[in-house]
Formats: structure tokens, C-alpha cells, sequence
């Protein structure tokens, strides 16, 4: 959790406990002198008091030690994985220049290895065995698992295949920076989110558990009337005891998802977040469109270029539409059609590719087109996560201030009738 942000719930936490110590103090001044034996009512104060006390403190210490274990579990993988990402593009490059400058590819990749110590070198090294052994490229790199992330394997393959290898190295170095500042973004955001919510669930099933349940039995025992909100979360929390079985489900499918946003965020994880390939789906069209211009140029076949595609594609659900829509062309309808209908290029792409082929200039409209998507992909992920930040923002705030005061509307009633 970012510094900034946990201030708040320090606050939160720390006004817990004065208010616990103020309540104590206050059915001290009022419960008279020393030698008074305490009624009822006082003790149950000083009941409350002290569990608000305990909660906050408890929240503190969580605070102080659980978070930034967490923070620390997070940050630890980030670094290592910024790391082996660097090594991975130093190591494209190399790959890069030894293509193009027609250098045998072995030597290079063992001065690699050489220079270098971890994971990447040992990938590296295993890389250079296999195709001494007489492997592809691309079938090297593909058994080689987690040296290159499932899109960069994709686009060596598909620059492999059409002759133009160290061309698209040459994209994917250029074009790595933007692209994973935008997926660090989202992730990033995402993994927050998930992290907090499920702070913020503890804190309230502690709440539900132990404060409400004792608020309810003072005011039973002195037959006095909750507040309306009050009323409601005593109703919600005997709710939550009675049934939390049946969230059992929805908890542990919201469980598995934060621990994918972490791993995705850490970099374990290259593949869409689940439920999040149509926000991703810009992307998809970008790398298919810059495919095809592979073809393209290689004077290769566009039903090649969608074989390969649905062959080698790395997310699964692009891949099946991509095989529907080989299909279609195989059984004689126009290539764009048949991408268009299966939803993997929009109406506006299809219909510039159309009157692109007519005139003869696919590769530059294709590239054109592939850039063009990645443009609004970061601007409509970049304005879909910020305007969902703010929303999530004030769902916390709302939910936040309805625990406070249906807690302490109840106290401060109380510390009224005393005097």
C-alpha cells in the first residue's frame, strides 16, 4: 500500500482508540468518586471502551506489521520481475543485431549467459543449447518457458515465418516502454483495490463479530432505542453470522482474483486477468493487424497469416475466434469479413482494410491501424481505471463513515442519557 494512502486508515485506526480512552474518561468524571461502586450502565461503557481500544490497537499493530509484509511480498517480486525484464530485452536486442547483422546466433547467446547470473541467464543458456541441437528459433523460445512474455514469443514466431525478424525486434523494443506503462497502470490499480478491499473486509467481519453484538446488548439491557443506521448494521451484521456460508463462494472467487492481480502485477502471470480480455481486446486486434502486415509484405497469403495466428496466438479465447474465422475464409468469404465477424477487428478497421487492399497499401494501413488501436486502448483503459479509482474511492468513504457513525451514534446517545 502506497505511503499516502494508508494515512487515512492510520487516522481511522488512531481515532478508534481516543475515542475508546475518551468514553473511559468520560464515565470516569461521571461515575463520581472512587469509593462509588460502578452501575451497569458504566460497566458496559467501559466494556465498549475498552474493545474499541483493542480493535484500533489491533488495527495499528496489523497496519504497522501486516501491511507492510504485504507491501513487501509485492515490491520484492515487482523489483526481481523489472529486473529479469530488463535482462529480457537486453537479450532481444542482442537477438535483435545478430539477425540482422547475419552474426552467428550461439556465441552470442552464451556471452550472454556468461555475463549474467539468474533466471534469464539459465533460460539463455538453455536457449543456446537447444538450438545448437538444431531447433528453430521460435520453437526454442517457446520451450524455453517464461524467458519471453506469450506476445513477444507470438511476434518472433510470426517475424521467423516471414523473413523479418530483426524488423519486428526492432518494434517490440520500441514500443515496450509505452505498452508496459499502461499495463502497470491498470494492474497496478487493480491489485490496490483487491489488496484493500480485503483489509477493509477483515476490519468489518471484526466489527460484525465483536463490537455490534455488545453495542445491542447495552441497549437491550436498559430498553433504550438504537438509531436507525445503527439498526441497520446490527440487522446486516446478524445477517453476515447467520449466513456467511453463502458468501463463501463469492469470497474465495475474490480471493483467487487478487491473488491473480498480484501475480500478474509481480509479472508471474502474462495473461489477461480474468474477465479483463474485452477491455484487452484493442490490444488483440493491434498484434493481429501487425501480423498481417508481416504477411503482407513477405507476399504471404492472408489465410496463412490467420492459420498462424489461431495456431500461435497466446490467449485462448482470441485463439477459438480465430479458428472460426479460418473457417469462414476457407469456406470463401473475404478474410476482413471473416475477422470482423468474429468480432477480432471493428466495422471501421474492416472497411479501411477493404479500400486498403484495393489500392495495394495492406502492410502501411494494417500498421496504421494496429497503432491506432493501441492509442485508444491506453486512453480508454487510462480513463476506465481512473474514473473507476474515484468510484471505488467513495464506495470505501461511504462504507467507512456508515460503520463509524452507526457505531458511534449509538455511544454518543449513551454518554448523553448520563448526564
Amino acid at each position: 500500500m502506497p505511503p499516502l494512502a494508508a494515512i487515512p486508515h492510520f487516522v481511522a485506526f488512531f481515532g478508534a482508540i481516543l475515542f475508546g480512552c475518551a468514553i473511559l474518561l468520560a464515565v470516569r468524571i461521571l461515575a463520581g468518586g472512587e469509593g462509588e461502586k460502578p452501575d451497569l450502565l458504566h460497566q458496559m461503557l467501559r466494556r465498549v471502551a475498552w474493545q474499541l481500544i483493542a480493535a484500533g490497537m489491533l488495527a495499528v499493530s496489523l497496519a504497522a506489521g501486516l501491511v507492510p509484509a504485504i507491501v513487501a511480498m509485492i515490491v520484492f517480486p515487482a523489483v526481481v520481475y523489472r529486473r529479469r525484464r530488463a535482462h529480457r530485452y537486453a537479450l532481444l536486442a542482442a537477438i535483435g543485431v545478430a539477425v540482422e547483422r547475419r552474426i552467428p546466433l550461439i556465441p552470442v547467446l552464451l556471452a550472454f549467459a556468461a555475463e549474467r547470473k539468474g533466471f534469464v541467464a539459465r533460460r539463455t543458456l538453455e536457449l543456446a543449447v537447444r538450438i545448437q541441437a538444431g531447433w528453430s528459433l521460435p520453437d526454442a523460445v517457446d520451450a524455453s518457458r517464461g524467458l519471453f512474455p506469450p506476445q513477444v514469443r507470438l511476434a518472433i514466431r510470426m517475424g521467423h515465418d516471414t523473413g523479418n525478424l530483426a524488423g519486428v525486434i526492432d518494434d517490440i523494443l520500441e514500443k515496450s516502454d509505452s505498452g508496459d506503462a499502461v499495463e502497470a497502470m491498470i494492474t497496478g490499480k487493480v491489485t490496490y483495490f483487491a489488496i484493500v478491499s480485503l483489509l477493509m473486509l477483515g476490519v468489518a467481519v471484526f466489527v460484525m463479530m465483536k463490537i455490534i453484538p455488545a453495542m445491542q446488548m447495552i441497549f437491550d439491557e436498559f430498553g433504550l432505542d438504537l438509531p436507525a443506521m445503527t439498526i441497520l448494521l446490527v440487522n446486516l451484521s446478524n445477517g453476515f453470522l447467520n449466513y456467511w456460508f453463502l458468501a463463501t463462494p463469492l469470497f474465495t472467487a475474490f480471493l483467487l482474483f487478487t491473488l491473480a492481480c498480484v501475480l500478474r502485477y509481480v509479472g508471474v502471470v502474462q495473461h489477461d486477468l480474468p474477465g479483463m480480455t474485452w477491455l484487452r481486446r484493442r490490444v488483440h486486434t493491434a498484434e493481429i493487424l501487425e501480423t498481417l502486415a508481416m504477411f503482407t509484405r513477405a507476399n504471404r497469403p492472408m489465410t496463412e497469416a490467420v492459420s498462424a495466428l489461431a495456431q500461435w496466438y497466446p490467449t485462448g479465447k482470441i485463439r477459438r475466434r480465430l479458428v472460426h474465422a479460418l473457417d469462414d475464409i476457407g469456406r470463401g468469404g473475404p478474410w476482413f469479413e471473416a475477422l470482423a465477424r468474429q468480432r477480432l477487428i471493428s466495422a471501421a478497421d474492416r472497411g479501411v482494410l477493404s479500400a486498403a487492399q484495393h489500392v495495394g497499401n495492406l502492410a502501411w494501413a494494417s500498421i496504421e491501424l494496429a497503432e491506432s488501436n493501441r492509442r485508444q486502448y491506453a486512453a480508454r483503459a487510462g480513463a476506465l481505471v481512473q474514473s473507476a479509482f474515484v468510484i471505488v474511492l467513495l464506495a470505501y468513504g461511504a462504507l467507512v463513515c456508515f460503520f463509524f457513525i452507526g457505531n458511534f451514534l449509538p455511544l454518543i446517545k449513551l454518554i448523553s442519557s448520563l448526564c
